[in-house]
């Protein structure tokens, strides 16, 4: 995964380079790596690979969200389970997410580029294994708060159904536009990755049985130590000082005798 993070930094630090000393360059990189339904139709497969490779450079929250998902729940996945697992997940998002945006977009002149889809996978591949795992941030160094995984997706997922609905199933006009059914395929891409890898379950610390304090047993004492401790009891204050238990063991006593 931080061979992944890297790649798209330095992809990044390329076009930022490019489009610095040529004002071309960025229409340039989007129309020869993006993915395009007009590129689709021409054979241009390879662009499910390369549109990825590529992000708004007027819009740092674009990669740093990519790399966010790399970094966090990726490398946390890459540590207990292995890289290849996310690293599929990521894979399989962009190609799912790309294939799912193509089939909503028709028109030869629109365009997309970004890995939000794999990001988007490898986030819902962290959340579907570890649901209730708690992050607790301090927002803007004051606030704690704490997430659950499962609430950060659920919202995420619920804001781009809203999106997909008014601008890509009713193509209602919106201030942005944000590739919701990529981010959604990507998502369902991520799910679909671990269910097919099925990894061993999470480990989970055994409970800790509650301490309950009972009483030490009593030691158990030699029937005629016992007898002969009451004897001389009896001997030093009388008979009228012994307990009801000592008189018990007493009484048992000499019906054993008696019997003899």
């Amino acid at each position: 995964m931080p061979l992944l993070a890297g790649m798209l930094a330095a992809a990044f630090a390329l076009q930022v380079a490019g489009e610095a000393g040529w004002q071309a360059a960025a229409s340039w990189s989007e129309a020869t790596l993006g993915l395009t339904p007009a590129a689709w139709q021409a054979g241009e497969y390879w662009r499910l690979a390369s549109y990825g490779m590529i992000h708004s450079t007027t819009n740092l929250f674009h990669l740093g969200l990519v790399l966010a998902a790399v970094l966090g729940p990726g490398m946390a996945l890459a540590r207990e389970l292995g890289p290849r697992l996310p690293l599929g997940a990521w894979v399989a998002g962009q190609l799912l997410g790309g294939l799912c945006w193509l089939s909503f977009h028709r028109d030869a002149g629109e365009l997309h580029f970004g890995a939000t889809a794999g990001a988007y996978a490898v986030l819902a591949t962290y959340v579907v294994r570890h649901p209730d795992r708690v992050f607790r941030l301090l927002v803007f160094f004051l606030l704690p708060l704490q997430l659950r995984p499962r609430t950060v997706l659920l919202a995420l997922l619920g804001g781009e159904a809203f999106f997909l609905l008014i601008g890509e199933v009713l193509q209602q006009p919106l201030p942005f536009a944000p590739a919701a059914s990529a981010h959604l395929a990507g998502a369902v891409a991520g799910w679909l990755v671990l269910r097919v890898s099925r990894p061993a379950p999470p480990e989970r610390p055994e409970p800790v049985p509650a301490r309950i304090d009972a009483p030490d047993p009593e030691p158990e004492r030699d029937p005629r130590a016992e007898l002969d401790r009451i004897l001389d009891k009896i001997n030093q204050t009388g008979l009228g000082s012994l307990t009801p238990a000592e008189r018990r063991t007493l009484a048992t006593a000499r019906a054993l005798l008696s019997r003899r």
